[in-house]
C-alpha cells in the first residue's frame, strides 16, 4: 500500500468501518429472515430435520499447527448431526453436517455440500435424496498458521447417512491433504442440540470478524425459536 503513514491509516480505518457496517447490515437482514422463517416453521429456519449420532475422529498429526484436533491423534469423541438445509424429503437439497468435538480439542464445526476445486470448495451444491458427497467448511477457519478449510469425504458404505468419512485439510487455493477419519454411529432420531462454530470454535481456531458480524445476529434470532425433535424418514436403527 502506497502513501504516507497518515494516508495508509485513513484507508485502513475506512476499510474497517465499511467491514463493520456491511457485517452489521447483512447480519441484521439475515436475523430478520431467519427469525421469520423459524417462527413460520416453528423450529429451526435451516436444517430443520436431521439425524444425530456419536462419532470419533482419528487423526494423523502433521507439523504443529496450534489446532488441537490436528495436533493429536485422538481418538477425539464427538457428537454429530446430519441434515438437509431446506428439510426437503424429495428433490435436491444442500447436505449439512454439524460436528461437536469434546475433550481437549473441543469445539463446533459445520460442514456443507460443496465442490472440492479451488473455487467450488466455496460454493454450495444441492444433491438428490440419499446421495452423499464431499462436505467442506465452505469458509476458512483462522489459525495461528493461517487460514484452513476442512473437508469430509464419505467412505463407500451401505449407511444413509454414511457411517465413515475421510477428513482432509487445505489452505485456500492449495491442494487437499488427508489427515484422518471420522466414524459415526447414527441413532434413529433427531436431536435439539444447536451448534455454534463462531462462539465455540475448535480449539486453536477462530472466525474472521466480518463473518462473525454476519452470523451472530441470525444465530441469536434462530435461538429464539426452539428446535423441534423430528424422527427423519429412513433413519438408521439406533446403535447402543
Amino acid at each position: 500500500m502506497t502513501g504516507t503513514p497518515a494516508t495508509r491509516a485513513l484507508r485502513t480505518t475506512g476499510t474497517n468501518t465499511l467491514s463493520v457496517t456491511l457485517g452489521r447490515v447483512g447480519g441484521g437482514l439475515l436475523a430478520a429472515l431467519f427469525g421469520l422463517v423459524g417462527r413460520a416453521r416453528g423450529t429451526r429456519a435451516l436444517h430443520p430435520v436431521g439425524v444425530c449420532g456419536a462419532g470419533a475422529l482419528h487423526m494423523v498429526p502433521g507439523p504443529p499447527s496450534g489446532v488441537a484436533l490436528l495436533d493429536s491423534p485422538g481418538p477425539h469423541d464427538c457428537r454429530v448431526r446430519w441434515s438437509r438445509a431446506a428439510g426437503r424429503r424429495h428433490g435436491r437439497d444442500v447436505e449439512g453436517m454439524a460436528v461437536r468435538v469434546t475433550g481437549a480439542a473441543a469445539g463446533d464445526v459445520l460442514f456443507a455440500s460443496t465442490g472440492t476445486g479451488v473455487v467450488t470448495r466455496h460454493m454450495l451444491t444441492a444433491r438428490a435424496p440419499h446421495r452423499h458427497g464431499s462436505l467442506t467448511t465452505l469458509l476458512p477457519l483462522s489459525t495461528a498458521r493461517g487460514s484452513l478449510l476442512l473437508r469430509l469425504d464419505p467412505v463407500p458404505t451401505e449407511g444413509d447417512p454414511p457411517t465413515a468419512y475421510r477428513l482432509l485439510i487445505a489452505a485456500p487455493g492449495l491442494p487437499w491433504h488427508e489427515r484422518g477419519t471420522l466414524e459415526i454411529r447414527w441413532s434413529s432420531h433427531d436431536c435439539t442440540r444447536r451448534h455454534d462454530p463462531v462462539g465455540q470454535p475448535l480449539e486453536g481456531t477462530w472466525t474472521q470478524p466480518i463473518w462473525s458480524r454476519l452470523r451472530d445476529p441470525s444465530y441469536a434470532a434462530a435461538q429464539q425459536v426452539p428446535a423441534v425433535r423430528h424422527k427423519p424418514a429412513g433413519a438408521l436403527p439406533e446403535v447402543t
